[in-house]
């Protein structure tokens, strides 16, 4: 059940993130320059992203524990792994304060200023907060959230403190991060330098177990002519409510694309709790059954590979990594049309 933040909670939050910027963090951080702490009553530790010093989105995203580190890898990836940068962007689950213009804060939050007499003016002055979740539209932060930022901001302001007056050296070009750690029995705060964590998501190669299945799909006969399919996954961004959700849905859609003519041969709008590759899979089982073998599939997504891969090569169906510029097209395309 969702508790909302109480107005002293983000009064405090306001005051330390502006706090914060009056270091001006990103003068002396890439956004690829993390910042680890450990917060006490955390089992995991907070990974600290800062952005704005390639002058275009100022903010401080904050990735909890393990899991959000492997979605920041992500995004820093997202081209060499294959993701369109739209996917990557609300497949992931971060919080994250930003220093924007007036016109981008939420209506939510331009009342939560209001109400806590703050104002802005100029460019990149709005602080504003967002909390992201996979499959879910970026919403504003619930109370744990606000505490954590809270917690998070206060303790990277002393570790950005501490870059700006070059106490510590951090060697960021050999993969070093700063991590800022309580020591319980000196009761007091330690920071150093230390190598990043190596940790990546996990893409589990999927492999169909009946067998019979799998011999039918390989016996299929193949169809005629050169016949490509384009499988992607797209977020569609339109918020809808659904069930007892706290935040708005933001439904991820499954699309295959005939590749020559542009025929839509399939879209699933996908459920919170669905994979993406046992999704992929499904598709492939139901369409050699339905209509034979294609020459190939073009993908993107590693979860497409992740599903695909196995079973492709088992039926001599081709898998390519390709850009999916049509799918984009398409996809922009349908958002015209909505809005």
């Amino acid at each position: 059940m969702r508790k909302e933040a109480s107005l002293e909670l983000w009064e405090e939050l306001y005051r330390v993130a502006l706090n914060l910027k009056a270091l001006e963090p990103w003068n002396y951080f890439w956004d690829t320059d993390l910042v680890a702490i450990q917060l006490q009553e955390e089992k995991e530790p907070v990974f600290c992203s800062i952005m704005g010093r390639g002058g275009s989105c100022y903010g401080i995203s904050v990735y909890e524990g393990m899991y959000g580190l492997c979605d920041f890898n992500r995004i820093a990836r997202s081209e060499e792994l294959g993701y369109s940068p739209e996917y990557v962007m609300f497949d992931q689950s971060n919080l994250t304060g930003y220093f924007g213009d007036r016109e981008e804060v939420p209506a939510k939050q331009k009342k939560l200023i209001k109400e806590l007499g703050l104002k802005f003016r100029g460019k990149n002055n709005w602080l504003y907060f967002e909390s992201f979740k996979r499959r879910y539209i970026p919403y504003i932060p619930d109370e744990r959230e606000v505490k954590l930022l809270i917690e998070a901001y206060k303790n990277l302001f002393m570790a950005v403190r501490a870059v700006k007056e070059k106490r510590l050296e951090i060697q960021w070009e050999r993969d070093e991060i700063l991590w800022r750690v309580y020591n319980e029995e000196r009761k007091e705060w330690n920071m150093f330098a230390a190598p990043r964590p190596q940790i990546e998501l996990d893409y589990p190669e999927l492999k169909l177990q009946d067998d019979l299945l799998k011999a039918r799909l390989r016996k299929r006969p193949k169809l005629k002519g050169d016949i490509h399919i384009l499988v992607d996954f797209v977020y569609i961004n339109m918020g809808a409510v659904e069930g007892k959700s706290d935040r708005p849905v933001n439904p991820l859609m499954f699309i295959a694309m005939e590749e020559k003519s542009g025929f839509i041969m399939d879209t699933h709008l996908m459920k919170p709790d669905e994979e993406e590759a046992d999704v992929a899979i499904t598709f492939f089982v139901h369409f050699l059954e339905q209509n034979g073998k294609m020459k190939g599939i073009k993908a993107r997504n590693p979860w497409v590979f992740a599903a695909l891969e196995d079973v492709c090569s088992y039926c001599g169906v081709e898998l390519k990594k390709d850009s999916l510029r049509q799918v984009d097209a398409m996809v922009r395309d349908m958002r015209k049309q909505c809005f």
